[in-house]
């Protein structure tokens, strides 16, 4: 059984989109952002990039993502 998560912006309430790429080890590489353009207080931090084995492992994730689902 696979697990699906749903991700939303902490500033702006608003829906978010992940995608990812294999990369080294377990890691992936990452890009997180709206998937709406419009204003948001975390615009400076979007979109939200890195290489972690989830989008919650990523730096500044505490301050963007808010996640829903199991």
């Amino acid at each position: 059984m696979s697990q699906r998560s749903f991700y939303w912006c902490r500033a702006c309430r608003q829906p978010l989109y992940a995608t990812s790429s294999t990369a080294l080890d377990a890691d992936r590489d990452w890009e997180v952002d709206h998937q709406q353009p419009g204003a948001c207080g975390n615009d400076h931090l979007m979109p939200l990039e890195g290489t972690a084995p989830t989008p919650e492992d990523l730096p500044d994730a505490p301050r963007v993502l808010r996640l829903f689902g199991s």
